[in-house]
């Protein structure tokens, strides 16, 4: 990314210090130096401001980084889709072990009375390919917010002349994490419903 360079070069230019540009943009010291050292990306408010404090466009700031900026989104949506795919596959492998286990006929269960030995462990294989799934979805939160990805998005859509994604009341966007916890819990609780029908008509 050449962004680091030309906000070096601009922040030296105007005679200011890490903590000087801080303050006239209203980030932390900490936040300018992720900026220069290219560990974060600044979002379109803060380039906004910085443009506008270096009197430089946009497009004069982020010139160079619009295509690597895209390379990384399709490389890293690549990666996520696989694994968001290999996460709902062990959901859905999950639902068939609970299902099979219910319809299975075995022997009453020594660990769960009531429970035959088929139920329990369809309810433990799905259980441990619930979990896997949802340390997959974390994962990709975790890529997510490492690769800056969302901040990314809003730059080529500010650059291309469209408006920035600002759908700042989707749970997605604010927590993430709990949005796919949800959504993972939800699908746990399809997948026991659905095993539990299947097996009382069959």
């Amino acid at each position: 990314m050449e962004l680091k360079e030309h906000l070096k070069e601009h922040r030296q230019r105007l005679g200011l210090s890490q903590e000087d540009l801080a303050e006239r943009i209203f980030v932390t010291r900490q936040t300018i130096s992720n900026w220069e050292t290219d560990k974060t990306y600044p979002d379109v408010q803060s380039l906004l401001l910085l443009s506008d404090l270096f009197g430089v466009s946009i497009d004069e700031l982020v010139k160079g980084d619009v295509a690597a900026m895209e390379s990384e989104i399709k490389k890293e949506w690549r990666r996520m889709s696989r694994l968001i795919a290999a996460a709902w596959g062990l959901i859905a492998l999950g639902v068939l072990c609970a299902v099979a286990g219910f319809v299975s006929h075995t022997g009453p269960s020594s660990v769960l009375p009531g429970w035959s030995e088929g139920e329990v462990l369809g309810c433990v294989a799905f259980l441990f390919l619930w979990l896997i799934g949802l340390g997959l979805a974390h994962q990709v939160e975790r890529m997510k917010k490492a690769s800056d990805l969302v901040t990314y998005k809003d730059i080529l859509a500010f650059s291309k002349g469209e408006e920035p994604i600002r759908d700042d009341d989707a749970l997605g966007r604010r927590q993430p994490l709990a949005s796919n916890a949800l959504k993972f819990i939800a699908a746990a609780l399809v997948g026991l419903a659905v095993a539990f029908v299947v097996t009382r008509f069959l």
